[in-house]
């Protein structure tokens, strides 16, 4: 019961992520109350991925922040199995 919904909230966080690169693409600059919800959501998750970012790899063009967050959010999610 409580591996699926942590499996779901991971899942979720997985979703939140590719929306939001999908919306930087095709929605960029425009903003309603779900796209700041989502920003809300999101952004705590990509801020490490882009600190990473700046700090090694300043001059790229592609932001990589959203494959460094589902990378931590894979790891997380082994983790947290792991220990139930």
């Amino acid at each position: 019961m409580i591996s699926s919904l942590i499996n779901i909230i991971f899942d979720v966080l997985e979703y939140a992520i590719l929306i939001e690169v999908i919306l930087s693409w095709v929605y960029a600059g425009r903003s309603n109350q779900y796209i700041d919800l989502l920003h809300k959501i999101t952004n705590p998750l990509l801020e490490p991925g882009r600190k990473i970012q700046d700090r090694y790899f300043n001059n790229m063009m592609v932001d990589f922040s959203p494959i460094i967050a589902l990378f931590i959010i894979m790891i997380l999610r082994k983790i947290v199995f792991f220990i139930l």
